[in-house]
């Protein structure tokens, strides 16, 4: 079964860290799109020296954002029939995507990567993931083992259903409550993670917008 599958990558203020993941990734396949969400440093910049699609957001809009510019444009202008979205933090694994290909040639509409809760997950992260996939199981018949892991996939007609509104980071939240209300099939694979020290990210107030959404999405 031959697919069109495109890497779509959200970034922001991702220089440290992009280029080295983008020679990781081009090794693998060229079929990548960037969005840089307003960048201050020179991500964009980076992003075109290594010959890879960059599209940019003027300002920054947030996480979810970034990932519906980059997927509409995948499939809408380059005529994807799957996308497979990464981080830009070189946090991933680039050979992990096999995972994600295999799934959806043998037919998944959404795949979700999940990562091994073990000693490398910081500890507030883990018990955090735990907490947000219970919660979710609660509310809307569903355990995803991940919900915030960056590394999904997609088919054309799954985003259809899968299409978010949420702007930031909120977003892989609701991803997950509309795989649950949709009763979205779904294929859940093991992925690795490499973890930085970084400053910036997720935070409490981007767990306490999460929070504040859940009754609207359990409603609506």
């Amino acid at each position: 079964m031959n697919m069109k599958l495109i890497v779509v990558v959200p970034a922001y203020n991702e220089s440290r860290y992009i280029a080295k993941f983008l020679d990781k990734l081009l090794t693998y396949t060229k079929d990548v799109v960037v969005v840089d969400d307003g960048s201050l440093d020179k991500t964009c910049d980076v992003v075109k020296s290594k010959g890879v699609i960059c599209l940019s957001h003027l300002v920054n809009l947030g996480k979810g954002s970034a990932l519906k510019t980059g997927c509409e444009y995948a499939f809408a202008k380059l005529g994807a029939d799957a996308v497979i979205i990464m981080d830009g933090d070189d946090q991933h694994i680039v050979e992990d995507i096999s995972l994600f290909e295999k799934a959806l040639k043998k037919g998944a509409g959404v795949v979700l990567g999940v990562r091994q809760m073990d000693a490398k997950m910081p500890l507030m992260r883990m018990l955090g993931n735990k907490g947000m996939s219970i919660l979710i199981n609660i509310l809307f018949g569903s355990y995803i083992a991940d919900i915030p892991s960056g590394f999904k996939a997609f088919t054309k007609s799954a985003y259809r259903t899968l299409k978010w509104h949420s702007t930031g980071y909120e977003v892989e939240t609701e991803i997950a409550v509309r795989i649950a209300k949709g009763k979205l099939s779904y294929t859940e694979v093991p992925i690795s993670t490499v973890y930085h020290d970084k400053e910036y990210g997720f935070n409490l107030l981007d767990a306490a917008k999460i929070l504040l959404k859940l009754p609207y999405w359990l409603w609506n």
